[in-house]
């Protein structure tokens, strides 16, 4: 998707090394408790964590591209539509007060 992120694992106690593989590659990278894993924009990746493991993403760019991944992964994947729920709604609402401010600093209201 279109914005850069930047990923920091939180240390958890013990446990193994998160893998990422890189588009294209074979290869995995290892990433270890308090690592920080930079993905910027178009770059993708195929990841493996065990159960257990806490992340804190901070993204910047185009979220609006974000929401997609994050819909249909609770769709599919997850299947847990309360949470799609709260998502889509918070989203709405923040997206309405983003567009509200443009509107009202534009001098349209």
């Amino acid at each position: 998707y279109w914005p850069n992120s930047v990923t920091t694992r939180l240390p958890a106690g013990y446990l193994p090394p998160y893998k990422q593989w890189k588009e294209g590659s074979t290869k995995s990278e290892m990433y270890y408790p308090g690592d920080t894993i930079v993905h910027t924009v178009g770059e993708a990746t195929s990841v493996q964590w065990s159960a257990g493991t806490w992340m804190v993403e901070y993204g910047r760019g185009f979220i609006p591209s974000t929401l997609g991944f994050a819909l249909a992964d609770t769709l599919f994947s997850t299947q847990d539509f309360l949470t799609m729920f709260y998502t889509v709604r918070v989203y709405a609402k923040g997206m309405l007060l983003e567009a509200n401010t443009l509107l009202t600093e534009a001098g349209v209201f």
